[in-house]
């Protein structure tokens, strides 16, 4: 009977820290999103506490027309004294896009910004539908 209640105790207490921290979270950050010819689409998120590990991918399909442009992944960090005013946002990665359709993804090792920043701007002559993902 003993070990019948420690079993439990461990089981539960194993369930309460899993449910606080959590091993992976994945989710759209924005999508699909229709972009036409030269125009710019911006998707801001924040990442609150510690990550071991954070992911970023980028889906761009090609519906028509002559695809270019790029996809920019910023980071800044905030600090609750400052706020955001002056606070200057850092280029973590750079993609540019090529006339098909494509996917991009960027690791990061460490969370090391609050909030991250993707702008994507195309250039050509083109239809594309465009889909942002995080993974942490």
């Amino acid at each position: 009977m003993k070990r019948l209640i420690i079993f439990c105790m461990l089981a539960i207490g194993m369930a309460a820290h899993a449910q606080n921290y959590p091993i992976s979270t994945s989710s759209l950050l924005k999508g699909p999103t229709t972009l036409t010819n030269a125009s710019t689409d911006s998707t801001k998120v924040t990442v609150s506490g510690v990550r071991s590990a954070i992911t970023f991918k980028y889906d761009i399909a090609k519906t028509s027309g002559t695809v270019a442009g790029t996809v920019v992944l910023k980071g800044r960090i905030v600090h609750s004294a400052l706020g955001t005013s002056g606070e200057q946002w850092t280029v973590i990665n750079s993609y540019t896009l090529t006339d098909a359709t494509a996917t991009n993804s960027v690791l990061l090792t460490a969370n090391s910004y609050t909030d991250y920043l993707i702008i994507t701007t195309i250039t050509g002559t083109s239809v594309t539908v465009h889909n942002k993902y995080i993974k942490y």
